[in-house]
């Protein structure tokens, strides 16, 4: 496999790259990947995406969401999963084409506007605010649900966060631990919430969850801010999403990142990820090619990651909708995650809510889990793209010091703020304000780097331009100060 060599990649911070590696044809696929169980077999990276968005937007605020308005906004899950799907296929076909991570599509379009978008997007964002809220929101389980007390919540939330230091560091292959983890956390939660919806719903239930889902544009009066917590994180994570999705799938190797070299823990002398990617035959047996490992991308991205994020957001709202909303239980503070217990509880006893409250401190450290994974390589992958000087450091050695960062720099956040849900807000509305830009940038990018024949339908792009006014509209409401925490 031919990877460029430094001296070929253009050396100035603000030289755009304005070619590839060459031309290659797309990689020949698996054997058996042509049949259900190939494809099966090289699912992956959906298991991880829709346990980070279980644990962060579902389990809190689709719940929080049925517990105050009940289901009149159903149908910002439905468009905001519509158009993030659509986006993250749109990242997953720049990588799969080129080989090249996901981050590239910034640096193309001008260094200086891939360095604002990760510093500004990945660094204020997820450095401080989310894992602060995510690991106070953890200790809140542990404090609230099981009535640990005398600890300050900030050191059990570090303590959690601590242990996953060792496991991504330690572990060979990290995103194989952290494949196999959400994969499993998520099942479960899934299930078992399902099987909760079942047991309260009636025909009259079902029918006010179908009014919510087509009621487009309805926003009760004072209910602004709910809907933006649901267009944030409740289905899906935030601008960042379609850079996971594509960092994944390049880990997982669909088509050209088949050949890519992967982040593992190894010797130096081993080929680093490429920087310049290539620019894909469009040749008959390319195409061929290519059609199978789009089954697989589409397979894993709209077989899996979309039914389970969009169902699961919306069997937490419609069970909150009809055991919390009437009982007077709103998720808030401490007890972000804690008061859905009341879904078990219902059904199976203080026993039952004692099992919830364990599943969700799990499916809340497993996201956790995923995210300190993920935004790390999207970080490292940036750094290397972003500045010449950095392309001889080694992508994991930078992953690594990343991840210890990411641990260190939560702690101001978390001792400054000491409220969970200011904290996941804080990050909650500066999503909102930077969607649009995250839509924009694969859509472009997909018009002047991936060949004609590798594109998605035009009704897609249709679709993606749709998502982008969306988000822009609301951004305008964030800025108007219409819509406020």
């Amino acid at each position: 496999m031919k990877v460029i060599s430094v001296s070929e990649i253009p050396s100035s911070y603000l030289q755009r790259p304005k070619g590839f590696a060459g031309e290659r044809p797309i990689p020949k696929p698996p054997a058996g990947a042509e049949t259900l169980r190939g494809v099966l077999a090289m699912l992956g990276p959906a298991y991880i995406m829709a346990a980070m968005e279980v644990g962060s937007g579902e389990l809190v605020f689709s719940a929080q969401a049925g517990a105050r308005v009940g289901l009149i906004l159903a149908w910002t899950l439905l468009l905001s999963a519509i158009f993030k799907t659509t986006n993250n296929e749109f990242a997953i076909r720049y990588v799969m084409a080129t080989g090249e991570s996901p981050v590239m599509m910034y640096q193309r379009i001008h260094p200086v506007f891939c360095t604002f978008y990760w510093v500004i997007q990945l660094i204020v964002r997820h450095y401080m605010f989310w894992p602060a809220g995510a690991a106070l929101t953890m200790a809140g389980i542990i404090i609230e649900g099981y009535g640990v007390k005398g600890i300050d919540p900030v050191i059990i939330g570090l303590l959690l966060y601590a242990i996953i230091l060792p496991l991504l560091l330690i572990a060979k292959k990290a995103y194989e631990v952290v494949e196999k983890a959400c994969m499993v956390m998520v099942v479960t939660m899934f299930i078992s919430m399902l099987i909760i919806g079942a047991l309260v719903s009636t025909p009259e239930r079902i029918a006010e969850l179908f009014i919510g889902l087509f009621s487009f544009g309805v926003i009760p009066a004072g209910t602004a801010d709910i809907a933006i917590r649901l267009l944030a994180w409740a289905f899906g994570g935030g601008p960042e999403e379609s850079l996971k999705y594509g960092i994944y799938v390049r880990e997982k190797g669909y088509g050209m990142a088949s050949e890519v070299p992967k982040l593992v823990r190894k010797s130096g002398s081993m080929e680093e990820p490429v920087i310049i990617g290539w620019k894909p035959s469009t040749d008959p047996e390319s195409i061929r090619r290519w059609r199978i490992w789009l089954k697989i991308a589409q397979t894993d991205l709209w077989g899996i990651y979309l039914p389970m994020g969009l169902i699961g957001s919306l069997i937490f709202m419609y069970c909150a909708t009809w055991l919390l909303k009437p009982a007077g239980l709103v998720p808030a503070g401490y007890k972000l995650a804690v008061v859905q217990a009341e879904f078990f509880r219902r059904f199976f006893g203080e026993f039952g809510a004692m099992v919830y409250l364990f599943l969700a401190m799990v499916v809340l450290w497993s996201t956790a889990v995923g995210n300190m994974d993920s935004y790390n390589r999207i970080v490292a992958s940036a750094l290397r793209v972003n500045f010449p000087f950095l392309r001889k450091v080694s992508e994991y050695k930078l992953w690594s010091i990343l991840v210890v960062l990411y641990f260190l720099l939560m702690i101001p956040a978390m001792v400054g703020v000491k409220q969970p849900e200011i904290l996941l807000l804080i990050d909650i509305y500066l999503s909102v304000l930077l969607m649009a830009l995250a839509f924009i940038v694969p859509f472009i990018a997909n018009i002047l780097w991936v060949p004609k024949q590798l594109r998605p339908h035009p009704i897609k792009f249709v679709i993606l331009a749709g998502g982008i006014a969306f988000y822009l509209y609301f951004a305008i409401l964030i800025l108007m100060g219409v819509a406020r925490p």
